[in-house]
């Protein structure tokens, strides 16, 4: 009787862990690249394939060749849908590979955008989380589990100013639309850290020069307002035109990040030269008044880089 009992035991464990397998499908992510990553709406342009595999067992034939290929709608397919993708077009044709003991691989390459929501408070410093979001609509709720043997990434991207690596595979469930139901969902989560020596060659260093190009008004004697006046309008000009620049390559966001700060920060300095070049101008219109004219350029000498380097602080800590 006891046997009896533990052989009943042993069928039951072995039945559920047998149901348990062939109730999950197994899903692999394999990143071919990214080829851009586009701040403005959030998004990222990625090449990626998506591996599938279940196990059915009405299509199990011994005597069957090795490896049969049918379309996918001859299978029990799970039905998988990338939750964020944007234009998203399928390469491979809707195919399924069938071994002789029922086990099936879908195989689907994507090119197109995907969403990610992006927090830039730390731009051009920031490192960012691409994600993607694999779901199944099957509806006897097969379960989808990761497959660490076919997820990767080739080992270089053509994305520019960024490295990407991968960070993990995790499984989760979504509310279906219902909000009844769940579905589950296996995401493929990439790390991004963005290169700050790019954007300090092309946006950090030009604003220094320009901060240091106004500097010199405080170096020309207050009599010749002219050339100050001159020199400190162009350097505001410039500055202009680098915050609209700037504003090209960031979306419409509520906050400030590191480099509105630093760029703020350099046209309050620029427009503090201009100021003062106007007010020590004018007092040099007055002989009485031109020693106090140059006494505040000797001081703007001293105080100006002083500030640049509190900005560079505030911004870059």
């Amino acid at each position: 009787m006891v046997c009896l009992l533990l052989l009943t035991y042993a069928f039951e464990v072995s039945a559920a862990d047998t149901a348990s397998k062939f109730a999950s499908v197994e899903v692999g992510v394999y990143v071919i690249d990214i080829s851009e990553v586009q701040e403005r709406e959030q998004s990222v342009v990625a090449d990626f394939a998506v591996i599938a595999t279940w196990h059915q067992d009405e299509l199990a034939d011994p005597d069957a060749p090795e490896l049969r290929r049918v379309a996918l709608s001859e299978v029990d397919s799970p039905r998988l849908f990338i939750l964020n993708g944007r234009k998203l077009r399928e390469k491979f044709d809707r195919f399924a590979e069938i071994d002789r003991s029922g086990r099936v691989i879908y195989r689907q390459r994507y090119q197109g955008t995907l969403s990610t929501p992006m927090h830039l408070e730390n731009f051009p410093l920031d490192v960012q989380t691409f994600d993607i979001v694999i779901g199944t609509l099957d509806h006897r709720n097969r379960t989808l589990v990761a497959d660490p043997s076919r997820s990767g990434t080739m080992k270089n991207f053509t994305v520019a100013g960024w490295m990407v690596r991968p960070e993990k595979l995790q499984a989760g469930k979504q509310l279906a639309p219902d909000g009844v139901h769940h579905y589950s969902t296996l995401t493929a989560i990439y790390t991004a850290k963005r290169n700050g020596l790019f954007f300090a060659w092309k946006l950090f260093i030009p604003l220094g020069l320009i901060v240091c190009m106004a500097y010199t008004v405080f170096w020309l004697d207050p009599t010749v307002l002219g050339p100050q006046i001159g020199i400190a309008t162009s350097t505001v000009f410039t500055l202009i035109a680098y915050n609209f620049a700037l504003s090209n390559i960031l979306p419409p966001i509520s906050y400030l990040t590191r480099a509105d700060l630093y760029l703020m920060g350099c046209m309050l300095l620029v427009f503090g030269a201009l100021g003062e070049a106007v007010v020590t101008g004018v007092l040099a219109t007055n002989e009485s008044q031109l020693a106090l004219a140059r006494r505040i350029d000797v001081i703007a000498r001293f105080v100006y880089p002083l500030l640049f380097v509190v900005i560079i602080a505030i911004a870059f800590s």
